[in-house]
C-alpha cells in the first residue's frame, strides 16, 4: 500500500518475527484501540493506558510495536492511526478485516507450525490440534459451534464484500433455479435471491451447517425461495430440478483431480444450456503470486483438507472443460484476488 514503506531488511524481520506482528495487531483490535484513537483523534501514551485500563509500560509496549509496522504514526506526543489502518481495521469502514483476525487467531494459526510436516506427508496434520469426527476441517466444525460460528462469521463477511462482482459480470436471470453448493450460511444464497426476486436458491451444505442459512434465510424474510438440501458434495446426489450450480470457494479446498470429479458431477446434474460457475480466490497464472494466495494455500494442505491450495484461473478453465463443459466464460481481473469462470453444458 502506498502508506507503507517499510524497507527490504525490516520486511524479512516481519516475517520472521510474524507471529508477534501479528499478536501486536490483534491486540489492538482487542483492546478496540484503533476505534479509541481515532474518536480521541489521538493519544498519548498516559491517554492510551487509561482508555484501555492497563498499565503505562504495555500500553508504551504496544504502541511501540504497531508503529514499528507502521499500523500507527506519532504526530507530536499523539499516536494516531494510519491510512491502512483507517480503511481495514476500523469497524465502521467497508473494508474491515475483523473477522479475518478472528479466524486467523482461533482456527489457523494454532495449526500453522504443522506446515512443514504437512508438506512432508502431504496431509492435513494440523488438524490434530481440532478433536472431533471427520477428515477435514470443515466436517470437525460441525461439532464446535463457538468455532463454527468465527468460521462462518468471516466466510459471509467475505461473501458480502466480493459476491457483488459476481452478480455485477454475470446475469442469473435466464436461471430458474440454483443450487449453492457448500454454500455454508447462506449468505450468498439470500444476495442472489434479493437482487433477482423470480429465482429459487437452495443451499447445499453439511446438515449441521444448513440450520445456519435457514435462519439467516428467515430473518431475511427470504424462505419461500431460499431452500437448504443436507448432503456430501463428494458423495451425496444434489437436488434436482436445477439449471444452475454456483461452486464458490469450493476449488480451493480439493486437488484437481478431486475439482474435476465434483465438476463432472456438476456436469452430469444440469440439463443442457446450464451453468456452473466457479468463483475463487485465485493465483495469477505464472504460478509467482499474489501474497493472498501464497499466504492462503498453506492453510489448505496444513488443515483444511491436506491437498488443496489457491489455484490460477487457467487451472480452473482446465478443470472445467476437463469436465465435459464445452462453452466457458472466463472472467480475469476480479477485485480480492478473485476469478470467476463459467462453464456451459
Amino acid at each position: 500500500m502506498a502508506d507503507i514503506t517499510i524497507k527490504d531488511a525490516e520486511f524479512l524481520r516481519i516475517i520472521i518475527h510474524g507471529t508477534t506482528a501479528f499478536e501486536l495487531l490483534r491486540t489492538g483490535l482487542e483492546f478496540d484501540l484503533f476505534e479509541k484513537l481515532e474518536n480521541a483523534g489521538g493519544m498519548t501514551i498516559e491517554e492510551t493506558a487509561q482508555s484501555l485500563g492497563v498499565e503505562y509500560q504495555p500500553a508504551r509496549i504496544l504502541l511501540l510495536g504497531l508503529c514499528s509496522i507502521e499500523l500507527l504514526k506519532k504526530d507530536g506526543d499523539k499516536y494516531v492511526n494510519s491510512a491502512i489502518i483507517r480503511r481495514k481495521m476500523l469497524k465502521s469502514s467497508p473494508e474491515f478485516l475483523g473477522p479475518l483476525v478472528d479466524i486467523q487467531a482461533e482456527i489457523i494459526n494454532p495449526t500453522l507450525g504443522d506446515y512443514a510436516e504437512a508438506t512432508r506427508q502431504f496431509t492435513n496434520v494440523g488438524l490434530r490440534h481440532l478433536d472431533g469426527p471427520g477428515e477435514t476441517l470443515y466436517e470437525r466444525l460441525t461439532t464446535r459451534p463457538e468455532l463454527q460460528k468465527v468460521f462462518y462469521d468471516n466466510m459471509g463477511d467475505a461473501s458480502h464484500k466480493a459476491f457483488s462482482q459476481v452478480m455485477d459480470r454475470f446475469d442469473f436471470s435466464a436461471l430458474h433455479h440454483v443450487v449453492d453448493i457448500g454454500g455454508g450460511d447462506g449468505t450468498n444464497s439470500i444476495e442472489l435471491a434479493k437482487r433477482y426476486t423470480d429465482l429459487e436458491v437452495t443451499v447445499f451444505d453439511h446438515e449441521k451447517v444448513i440450520g445456519i442459512a435457514e435462519r439467516n434465510a428467515a430473518d431475511a424474510d427470504l424462505s419461500k425461495r431460499v431452500h437448504t438440501f443436507p448432503g456430501n458434495m463428494l458423495h451425496d446426489p444434489f437436488p434436482e430440478g436445477i439449471d444452475g450450480i454456483m461452486f464458490f470457494h469450493i476449488f480451493e479446498i480439493w486437488s484437481l483431480e478431486r475439482n474435476t470429479e465434483m465438476l463432472r458431477k456438476c456436469y452430469d446434474a444440469l440439463p443442457e444450456g446450464g451453468a456452473c460457475l466457479v468463483y475463487n480466490f485465485v493465483s495469477n497464472d505464472e504460478g509467482t503470486g499474489s501474497a493472498t494466495a501464497g499466504f492462503m494455500s498453506p492453510y489448505f494442505i496444513t488443515l483444511a483438507s491436506g491437498e488443496g491450495m489457491v489455484y490460477s484461473p487457467n487451472d480452473m478453465e482446465a478443470a472445467i472443460r476437463a469436465a465435459g463443459f464445452s462453452r466457458v466464460e472466463r472472467y480475469d481481473g476480479m477485485k480480492f484476488s478473485h476469478a470467476l469462470v463459467v462453464g456451459y453444458k
